[in-house]
């Protein structure tokens, strides 16, 4: 058996966890039984939430969505509340590497190379476009690479979250960012944050995290995606320039 196959089965089996995990975690979520790829799905208790129809089932704006963005942005947490919203699955792609892997993204990047690791992420990314009813939540190199890209955007909307560098800085300095073992890592931040920006404006929806609780930036998020949905092209989503950005933020990833 080749290694590429016994990782695919590896992430397999992490991907049924943490779908299982999310279920639990969602107590009072609807989630909807499904099969996808061998893979079920475990249904959650129901519960009323705003937007539920006459027929007792919840209105969404989309089944499937996944956040992009630099570190630091917010796409773990908010990608958590958007879950929990929408009454979804969380998978966080980050997380399910090292549950793969067994070690920590740090220790991938030592001990294994930095391909190895986008060698890992592209699978995941392969595997989770396959999911139903689910929020996906991003490493931040992740939507950098063009296959992923066109990935993810061939199976649904990408919603991209910013922040400016010193947000990013203040989020991320106490962290063991491989990217960030530096001299300088608020000036790598900037750099990095410069030469990604162009590809990051080919997600489908943006949204500015700094400074804001993580229920206004839901609450936008689902409006910006019923827009969406609704083919309307409301509202505009390019981001801000980085000087119109604030530079205090609280959600975090």
């Amino acid at each position: 058996m080749s290694h590429s196959m016994t990782r695919a089965g590896q992430i397999e089996a992490a991907l049924l966890a943490s779908l299982q995990e999310s279920a639990t975690l969602q107590d009072s979520a609807v989630i909807q039984d499904s099969q996808v790829q061998g893979v079920t799905l475990c249904a959650a208790q129901s519960r009323k939430l705003p937007g539920m129809s006459g027929t007792g089932l919840i209105e969404r704006p989309v089944s499937w969505v996944a956040l992009a963005g630099f570190m630091g942005t917010g796409k773990s947490r908010i990608g958590w509340e958007l879950s929990r919203a929408l009454a979804l699955h969380f998978v966080d792609t980050d997380k399910l590497i090292t549950r793969v892997v067994g070690k920590s993204i740090p220790e991938v990047f030592a001990q294994e190379g930095e391909g190895y690791f986008r060698a890992c992420e592209a699978e995941v990314v392969q595997r989770v476009t396959r999911l139903e009813h689910a929020v996906i939540s991003l490493g931040g190199g992740t939507f950098i690479h063009e296959e992923n890209r066109r990935t993810l955007l061939e199976r649904g909307p990408v919603v991209v979250l910013w922040a400016s560098p010193e947000t990013v800085y203040q989020r991320t300095r106490h962290s063991d960012r491989p990217l960030l073992r530096v001299d300088d890592p608020l000036g790598r931040i900037r750099s990095l944050m410069d030469e990604r920006e162009s590809v990051y404006r080919e997600g489908t929806i943006h949204v500015h995290s700094d400074g804001r609780p993580s229920e206004e930036l839901v609450e936008e998020i689902i409006e910006r995606l019923w827009g969406w949905q609704g083919g309307s092209g409301w509202p505009p989503s390019q981001p801000l320039l980085v000087s119109d950005r604030a530079t205090d933020g609280r959600a975090s990833d």
